[in-house]
């Protein structure tokens, strides 16, 4: 009775599974914003709660609080039937808070998610009791599976949480499984029949089941001999050719030698005639030797007798150097005399034009300072005549003074020029 129950389960939890398949309705989209955050403004006596906008920029009196998408499981566990059957119910929610929920609980924003969790898990029990409630008590969900159910739970707990401005996303888990079959109780046959029937419905299809893996196992049995009568098939061809292919390589390899072997003789024949030929150009090299030596002998006797005539003609060479050298040093000495003569008298010529330039310089020195003496006692005599003058003159008169210095200090540099 234990293996019927456990094959009762697992239809259950196939069925749903198929029933998920099939069913077509449509997903609830809860649009997560996992970068939304609130920004509390507090400023002396005003406040105020917003989103978060792009580029924002914080102050001091902003306080960001961040509303996290988080994951939430309830587990419960019923027993139905005075514990004929037991259901597992395991419901996993994701939600997220809005600007409309966390305006309505500013007080706990940092807390805002377990908040969420201890207000409605009771609510979600209750939701799920009824909708459990009102669906078990008839035997259909036994033909049919918990996929409708669990699927009304998962509508019911996103609406509700919805209209509540909390953003959930759900999914409910409904696991059946049923103890060994009690005494018949009146009221209650019809649940024990639709379980009896199922149980059948169920080992009738796992003999079907059986039945066709026993035969896909015999045809794979089949399959896999006829395989392996091919491989050895297969494996003799290659056998054979393996064999016609050694013959025809050592064939080959017979060529191969034979090639060798004259390839070989051909070689050992060249080399001979190499050697033949590698003598006579030793015997032509030896000869050539030979005439290279009495060429040179005959050459040293002739470079001996160009030696003797080069020393006698280098010797009447040298006479002539000294000779020649004697010369030159006779026409050096009487050329060197006549241009110190000639030197001297130019010196005697720069001599006096030197002279007469100084002379020149002189008289143009004396002349510049008569002209320079007399333009010093006009300026004198403006100094005197302006002397007198009105008060709006004297910046004037400093400007001759220091002009007059001036002069003086030039004239007192030319006299010392013309001594040094």
């Amino acid at each position: 009775m234990n293996n019927s129950q456990a094959e009762i389960d697992q239809w259950l939890v196939v069925g749903a599974q198929e029933h998920d398949q099939s069913f077509e309705l449509q997903v609830w989209e809860a649009n997560f914003d996992v970068e939304r955050q609130l920004v509390y403004s507090k400023f002396g006596p005003y406040s105020k709660l917003f989103l978060r906008p792009e580029k924002f920029v914080q102050r001091f009196y902003h306080t960001l609080y961040p509303l996290l998408v988080e994951d939430w499981e309830i587990v419960e566990q019923l027993q139905l039937y005075e514990g004929f059957c037991t259901l597992d119910i395991r419901l996993e929610v994701r939600f997220q808070a809005t600007l409309a929920y966390a305006q309505s609980q500013i007080e706990i924003l940092s807390e805002i998610n377990e908040h969420i969790k201890t207000t409605y898990q009771g609510v979600i029990l209750d939701l799920i009791h009824n909708k459990l409630f009102a669906a078990l008590p008839d035997d259909t969900w036994i033909q049919a599976g918990l996929g409708d159910i669990e699927r009304a739970i998962d509508f019911a707990v996103s609406e509700m949480l919805v209209l509540n401005n909390i953003q959930a996303q759900t999914t409910c888990y409904l696991k059946a499984s049923f103890a060994e079959f009690p005494d018949v109780q009146l009221g209650k046959e019809h649940l024990y029949l639709s379980v009896l029937k199922k149980n059948f419905e169920v080992n009738e299809q796992q003999r079907e089941e059986l039945f066709r893996q026993e035969q896909l196992a015999e045809e794979q049995d089949l399959a896999h001999k006829q395989l392996q009568l091919e491989q050895l098939k297969e494996q003799t061809e290659l056998e054979q050719l393996k064999q016609a292919q050694d013959a025809e390589h050592k064939r080959h390899l017979l060529l191969d030698q034979e090639q060798q072997l004259q390839v070989q003789l051909a070689i050992e024949k060249r080399m001979y005639v190499q050697k033949v030929e590698h003598e006579n150009e030793l015997k032509a090299i030896e000869f050539e030797a030979s005439l290279r030596e009495q060429k040179r002998q005959e050459e040293q006797i002739r470079a001996g007798e160009q030696k003797v005539q080069a020393e006698q003609l280098a010797h009447q060479n040298l006479l002539k150097e000294k000779q020649l050298h004697a010369d030159i040093t006779k026409q050096e000495h009487e050329q060197a005399s006549w241009l110190a003569a000639k030197n001297k008298e130019h010196e005697l010529q720069l001599e006096h034009e030197q002279k007469q330039k100084q002379l020149k310089f002189d008289m143009d020195v004396a002349n510049k300072k008569r002209e320079e003496q007399r333009r010093i006692e006009m300026q004198e005599q403006n100094y005197e005549a302006k002397k007198n003058s009105d008060i709006y003159l004297r910046r004037e008169i400093e400007l001759l003074e220091l002009d007059k210095k001036r002069l003086e200090l030039e004239a007192a540099i030319k006299e010392v020029k013309p001594e040094s």
